[in-house]
This record gives C-alpha cells, sequence and structure tokens, in this order.
C-alpha cells in the first residue's frame, strides 16, 4: 500500500512539472513558445540524467556509491530515488524560469548540473541528508520550502540579475493564458502529491497534509487577490493564479506540522507579502528581469513560510530557524553566482 501511495504521489508531481512550462508558456512572448519548450525539456533531461548517475546519492548519502549504475540501489530506494527526483525537477524548472527569453540551451545545459552539484545537493544534504546537520539544529523543512524553493528562487535572483535584459515585453494572447490555466490546475493537482510523498504512506498525517495543501491553496489564492487590488485597483488571471501557486509555496517548509489553521494564516501572510515585494522590484529595479517572478514567488514565499514554520510549528526554534533560512540564502546566492561567473568565462553567447 505504501508504494501504491509514493508511486500515485509520483505520478500527479510529473504531472506538475509538464505542468510548469505550461505556465510559462502563458507568461511569456508568444515568439519564444517553442523556444521554452525546449530549455524546457532539454532542463528536464539534463536534470534526471546528472540525477540518476550522481545526484541522489550526492543529496542524500554525500557519496557517488548510490547511483542508478551501482549494485546498492535496492527496489526500495528506486521509490525514494524517482520521487526525490521530482523535487530537484522542480526547483530547476522553477530556476531556469526567470531567464525563459534570455538564455540559450549551451547555457542552461551547463548551469543545470553545476547547480545541482553545488547549491541543491548540499542544501538537501544538510536538511534531508544522512548528515542533515540543519535539521539536528532544530531547522524545519517538510517538503521543500528552503532546499527546493528557497535555493531556486534565490538563483534565480542571481540569474535574472546578471544576464542581459529582455529587449521588449509584450503580454500573453488569450490562447497562452488557457495554457497557463491548464497548466496552473497540474501544478495544484500535484503539488498533493508534492507535500503528502514526505508521509510515506496514506495515514492521518497524510489526510491532515492534503487539508492544510487545500487551505494554502483557497487562503493564497484569496489574499493575493486582494492585496493586487489595492495595490492596482484592477487584476489579472495571473494575480489569481499566482496567489494560488504562492499560498502552497509557503506551505511547504510547514505542511505536515501544523494544523489548517496555522496553515491558512501562512498562506495569507505570504500572498500578501509576494506581490507587495514583486510591485516593488517592477518600480524600483527595471534592469532586474526575472521572467517568470521566480525570485518574489519562490524565494520571498519560501523564505517567509520557513520563518512562520519556526514560529507556528509545535517543534519549530525561531532562531534556528531563521539561522538556517540565512544560511541556506547566502550558501544558495553565491554559489549561484560563481557558476554563472565560470560559465560567463566559457560562454560568450548567451542569447535566446
Amino acid at each position: 500500500m505504501n508504494n501504491i501511495f509514493l508511486w500515485l504521489c509520483f505520478g500527479v508531481m510529473w504531472l506538475m512539472i509538464f505542468g510548469v512550462i505550461l505556465y510559462y508558456i502563458g507568461m511569456i512572448d508568444r515568439k519564444y513558445i517553442r523556444h521554452t519548450l525546449v530549455l524546457g525539456i532539454i532542463t528536464i533531461l539534463s536534470t534526471t540524467a546528472f540525477w540518476l548517475s550522481v545526484g541522489y546519492s550526492l543529496s542524500f548519502y554525500g557519496n557517488i556509491q548510490y547511483s542508478i549504475f551501482s549494485d546498492l540501489i535496492l527496489p526500495d530506494e528506486v521509490v525514494s530515488l524517482v520521487l526525490q527526483l521530482l523535487f530537484c525537477l522542480y526547483a530547476v524548472i522553477m530556476l531556469v524560469g526567470s531567464v525563459l527569453e534570455r538564455s540559450n540551451w549551451k547555457y542552461i545545459a551547463l548551469y543545470v548540473p553545476l547547480w545541482i552539484l553545488f547549491i541543491y545537493a548540499p542544501v538537501c544534504y544538510s536538511l534531508w541528508g544522512e548528515q542533515n546537520w540543519l535539521s539536528d539544529i532544530g531547522v524545519l523543512d517538510y517538503s521543500g520550502g528552503l532546499v527546493v524553493h528557497a535555493t531556486a528562487g534565490i538563483g534565480s535572483l542571481v540569474l535574472a540579475r546578471t544576464l542581459p535584459i529582455r529587449s521588449k515585453i509584450t503580454g500573453p494572447s488569450d490562447i497562452q493564458e488557457i495554457m497557463a490555466f491548464i497548466g496552473m490546475v497540474f501544478i495544484t493537482l500535484g503539488w498533493f502529491g508534492f507535500n503528502m510523498a514526505p508521509s510515506g504512506e496514506m495515514g492521518e498525517a497524510a489526510i491532515l497534509i492534503w487539508l492544510n495543501t487545500l487551505i494554502s491553496i483557497i487562503g493564497g489564492g484569496i489574499s493575493w487577490f486582494l492585496t493586487q487590488r489595492v495595490l492596482e485597483q484592477q487584476i489579472s488571471v495571473f494575480d489569481l493564479m499566482n496567489g494560488m501557486i504562492v499560498g502552497l509555496v509557503g506551505s511547504t517548509c510547514s505542511v505536515g506540522y501544523v494544523g489548517p489553521g496555522a496553515s491558512l494564516l501562512i498562506s495569507i501572510i505570504v500572498c500578501i507579502a509576494c506581490p507587495i515585494v514583486i510591485e516593488r522590484i517592477h518600480q524600483h529595479f527595471p534592469n532586474f528581469d526575472d521572467a517568470g517572478d521566480s525570485f518574489g514567488m519562490n524565494a520571498i514565499g519560501g523564505i517567509i513560510g520557513s520563518i512562520l514554520t519556526g514560529i507556528l510549528a509545535e517543534n519549530g526554534n525561531f532562531f534556528n530557524q531563521l539561522v538556517g533560512t540565512f544560511y541556506v540564502c547566502l550558501w544558495s546566492f553565491g554559489l549561484s553566482f560563481l557558476i554563472h561567473y565560470f560559465l560567463r568565462k566559457l560562454i560568450n553567447d548567451f542569447d535566446a
């Protein structure tokens, strides 16, 4: 039964990854749709190849003995390997979303494995791995607020600031908005598996997580809608969809540690803060070109969700949670910048 539950989680999470690509297609200039599909597929292929070869083993064991080619990989380990692949894939897709119209496939194909090696794997190892020292000091991260969203969001900050900005930005067509809506359906469906999978089985804990996830979707969507209404006196379909998704982003650290009331409060706070941050970035930093608003949605949402987990979770430790969050952000920023600096010396042409 446990394996059936986990494989069902894998199934909806797999749809979620392709849902993110559809969501991005709904946000970009229509002439870059084919390019976005190419980047999305290359990202999935390069991430999966690296994860199966050494990424999983490095992230959870700190060595390369548990490669897919190793005799140490037993059937039960395969379930963990492929489930954790989906968490890594989501992080990388979020990262790439910040530069969809500004980067070519060569840069992405090189950047992704290096990012997993130097950022995702060490952070994952420190929270979920065999020597989880951040977890040992009381830092909580149930399904990826720090491991997935903070790392990807901070990486997006580096890429959005260092790569050349887009020359012209046009709004999506009606068909693109429909594609984004379909993508959002896949994302929200997959997130139930995303949040429930760490519970390991369909028990009482998973049922509570299911409820917390649903509450985060609703609370996030309504809060973002009302905040955007106050900020701009108008709303778009993306304001509603962004809120539903960011409510989920904010839930990931805490979803297995808190009750429905705390989940609602976290989604409300996160989805009030994120649109305000994104609005201020657009106003005051015109050269900060984040195509998918990955920094504003993932980094800010994940960071606030993490800090609130330290406050609201019964076994939370606010100070240690704050220290752990700061460490993850600092590590992600510094190493993401160094990887980009190295590739800039190696590749002269970044343009899409």
